[in-house]
């Protein structure tokens, strides 16, 4: 589960209704990118969002009840999780602790939390103050042992290029909330929409040792991070992770080749590892479409009369 919460103080401008419209169009465009990214996003915020003053007097329950916003808060009711208020999802502190968060001198919650979680902080564009990708904010912490004062950096989405610059993290967020070779396939479009997989390795995916899950899950993660950058035409991607052909031996032994997508025999034989090792994922370049293509996820295969410096 990815968590956005919810800064409060970006409903607190003195606009007017047209603008708080605009605002609301660009806050939802922010929760449809990031759940395309992830599907398991969930906005947290203090009050329902019903209840939230958008603008002096206008409440996100009158937008939604417009007729131009109808699909907006269909979005926002079916698809989005949401949740109220912020305690329901904050560990609770303890007894003897008081903490304070502000950003420009006043106080926030939906950042305060934003930086307790390790989350993202999303804001309505309502000032100059919330177009930033990152947002600093100052925080004490008193109990009866210590007193912190200090300045965090809290990961913030105001506008789809916010979101954009955060998409990796975002990304490698998801992914790390897969705990099964059949949850990393069923996720794959999302995960890793820059790969291509061949029928079989639905297969592989389903075999993989829970203990190989997390490398696996990395590797595929770099190649789509190269695949991204790449355009059709180019030689190579620049790689990410360590990628390297398979030997001469190996490939006339047909320990690479396997079935396309087209139901044809391929060679596969670039090829990054993970571990537990040996494991292997093996791919070929689709140079005219700029994929990178996955034909197989396991252990190196290996047969008899293959020498062991080829293996």
């Amino acid at each position: 589960m990815l968590l956005l919460f919810f800064n409060e103080k970006s409903c607190t401008s003195q606009i007017t209704q047209d603008e708080a419209r605009r605002a609301m169009h660009d806050f939802i465009n922010v929760c449809r990118s990031t759940w395309k990214i992830y599907q398991g996003t969930t906005l947290v915020s203090e009050v329902r969002l019903d209840d939230v003053e958008i603008a002096p007097g206008y409440y996100l329950q009158q937008w939604r009840n417009e007729p131009r916003n109808r699909d907006a808060w269909q979005f926002m009711r079916r698809t989005l999780q949401r949740k109220a208020p912020l305690a329901g999802v904050l560990p609770k502190p303890p007894d003897d602790q008081d903490s304070e968060y502000r950003h420009d001198g006043t106080l926030v919650l939906g950042l305060a939390a934003a930086h307790l979680m390790n989350s993202p902080a999303v804001s309505l564009p309502t000032a100059t103050c919330w177009d930033a990708p990152w947002l600093k904010v100052a925080y004490e912490i008193l109990d009866e042992d210590d007193y912190l004062q200090d300045i965090a950096d809290v990961r913030h989405m105001a506008s789809d290029t916010h979101v954009t610059q955060h998409e990796e993290w975002i990304r490698d967020t998801a992914a790390s909330t897969v705990t099964t070779g059949a949850e990393l396939w069923a996720q794959r479009e999302t995960l890793f929409p820059h790969l291509q997989f061949v029928p079989g390795v639905e297969q592989h995916l389903r075999d993989l040792a829970v203990a190989s899950l997390p490398s696996v899950r990395q590797e595929l993660l770099r190649l789509n991070t190269a695949a991204e950058s790449w355009r059709p035409g180019e030689s190579e991607p620049s790689w990410v992770a360590k990628v390297v052909p398979e030997s001469e031996t190996r490939i006339r032994q047909g320990l690479c080749t396997f079935t396309d997508m087209d139901g044809s025999k391929q060679l596969f034989s670039l090829h990054c590892r993970f571990n537990p090792r040996p494991g292997r994922i093996h791919l070929r370049l689709i140079t005219d479409e700029g994929k990178i293509r996955i034909g197989y996820v396991g252990r190196k295969r290996l047969t008899d009369g293959v020498p062991r410096s080829a293996r």
